[in-house]
């Protein structure tokens, strides 16, 4: 236990479902300690809210990330590129304001999950800065100019060190990089009461589409004894189904589905692979983070790569699920994680 009771200034970036459910899975663990975590997000802080009731969230922006396409998957470059490069351009005047907000909390540790503003502003107040993520965005938004990924790499280089989790990009830019498991949030009920949240007997199979904010329509053949769950996707409407927006815990969701249809996004496949529980994940190649991750599952020897018009030749049937290989779950080491971080403190 710590002694002396210090804050942690943690800045989760306004982009991406996995930065903000494992930056709860950390927090979580954090809270075990005697620390006060404050967290610093524009855009998740009703939803971290409630996921983290404790935790005092400061609202406003902590990095700029690429504008998707309307298949919810790909990037689109053009628009992109424009606004991260007006980003970058004005992260002196972002890091300088954010500086006087550190200088005002005089936090002992800063994260950042994974924007390279909040290392710039603990650079110019003199405080100690680690990344966590699976990816940086030097290693992944390579369409920018040179000169703007140098930028990014000189100043993820004033962090102290990265932790590095895996299924992504290498980071090795880092000065220092601890490398780790699986990071991301546990179960918090069992099945049978998810299925009763539900209304689903236990009789019926769960299949969970979540393939971020698809525009695009999703049609497929399946039977009266199979549950569609749906968190954002398009499903078609002849075909009966959940939809859920609103699911704080979506583990529990991926916890109690039979197989789940994804984009390959860490939230989703971290949760998939610890929970043990069959997926299909779409990925594109451009997109280099989802290009890693993709590589990493298929080391694995997983053959479960699909694309996106791929779901519309599934008959989602009882031979379907019994045709799912089951796996061994993944460990999750947000402890691992927690204790490198309070060896700082």
């Amino acid at each position: 236990m710590i002694k002396n009771k210090e804050k942690i200034l943690y800045y989760i970036t306004d982009h991406g479902r996995g930065h903000a459910t494992r930056s709860i899975a950390i927090i979580r663990e954090l809270q075990k300690y005697n620390v006060e975590i404050i967290v610093r997000n524009s855009n998740l802080g009703s939803t971290m809210k409630k996921s983290l009731p404790k935790i005092k969230i400061i609202s406003g922006i902590t990095d700029v990330g690429p504008i998707i396409q309307n298949n919810g998957i790909s990037i689109n470059y053009q628009k992109s590129k424009k606004i991260i490069h007006n980003w970058i351009e004005n992260l002196e005047f972002y890091a300088e304001k954010e500086s006087r907000l550190i200088d005002k909390i005089n936090p002992q540790i800063i994260i950042s999950d994974i924007s390279v503003m909040p290392i710039l502003a603990a650079k110019k107040s003199n405080k100690i800065s680690i990344a966590i993520s699976n990816f940086s965005w030097y290693d992944a938004l390579k369409f920018l100019s040179s000169k703007d990924l140098m930028r990014l790499k000189k100043i993820y280089q004033f962090a102290e060190f990265a932790i590095k989790l895996n299924y992504g990009t290498s980071m090795n830019h880092f000065n220092k990089i601890f490398e780790s498991g699986l990071i991301c949030r546990k179960p918090t009920k069992n099945k049978n009461e998810i299925r009763k949240l539900l209304g689903i007997k236990n009789s019926e199979k769960i299949i969970l589409f979540a393939i971020g904010k698809s525009k695009e329509e999703i049609t497929f053949l399946t039977d009266t004894n199979t549950k569609i769950i749906s968190t954002g996707s398009m499903i078609d409407k002849k075909i009966p189904h959940l939809k859920i927006n609103n699911w704080i815990e979506g583990q529990n969701l991926v916890s109690v589905a039979d197989v789940v249809i994804c984009k390959c996004g860490y939230g989703m496949i971290s949760e998939c692979l610890t929970t043990g529980t069959p997926f299909y994940y779409i990925a594109d190649n451009n997109h280099l983070e989802q290009k890693n991750m993709s590589m990493e599952i298929q080391k694995l020897g997983y053959k479960n790569r699909i694309k996106f018009e791929d779901i519309s030749k599934m008959k989602i049937n009882k031979p379907f699920f019994q045709s799912q290989i089951k796996f061994k779950k993944h460990s999750i080491e947000t402890k691992k994680i927690v204790q490198k971080i309070l060896e700082l403190i």
